[in-house]
């Protein structure tokens, strides 16, 4: 079950950004500048930023977050919905090297093995998961040492479409 490289962006309600999703109150668009139809207004955000927005003691999200995937082939994003408040399992996995198996939007059950890595002494781990539900980000932080990932996982997600707007 290997992941292909897929690239992800991360929107928080009511963010600064030069990248928006409005969602009208009917569909969500993409945009470059805020519209006055917006009824919800999310701005990007760099991905590792996105743990600013965890509330890490009660594991919830302190905002609204959208999780899309980019693919520039087609004429909309697919994404990931969380509201704010909406209970989050958070997985730390630490090791020299880290490999998922898993990506954003991947189901996951309590027991999976969602990656392995690499120990100070070069042993192979496998990680099982903790949680059950959609993995929403898998946020690194390579600046951590040993390396550090944090996965989380929510069961309350809503799959959106994002139209791409001029």
């Amino acid at each position: 079950m290997s992941v292909s490289s897929r690239v992800y962006e991360v929107y928080v309600e009511d963010a600064e950004s030069n990248k928006y999703v409005c969602f009208t109150g009917q569909k969500y668009l993409y945009t470059k500048s805020p519209l006055k139809e917006c009824s919800r207004l999310f701005g990007e955000i760099p991905y590792e930023s996105a743990v600013q927005f965890i509330d890490l003691e009660r594991a919830v999200f302190t905002r609204s977050v959208l999780v899309l995937e980019e693919d520039p082939a087609l004429p909309e994003f697919a994404g990931l919905l969380v509201e704010k408040s909406a209970q989050l399992c958070l997985q730390e996995v630490r090791g020299k090297f880290i490999y998922f198996l898993v990506s954003e939007s991947s189901q996951v059950k309590r027991g999976d093995i969602i990656a392995y890595h690499v120990t100070g002494k070069f042993e192979v781990r496998n990680v099982r998961s903790l949680c059950e539900g959609v993995v929403v980000l898998i946020i690194d932080m390579p600046w951590e040492v040993p390396r550090k990932a944090l996965v989380v996982v929510t069961s309350e997600p809503r799959r959106v479409v994002v139209e791409k707007t001029t």
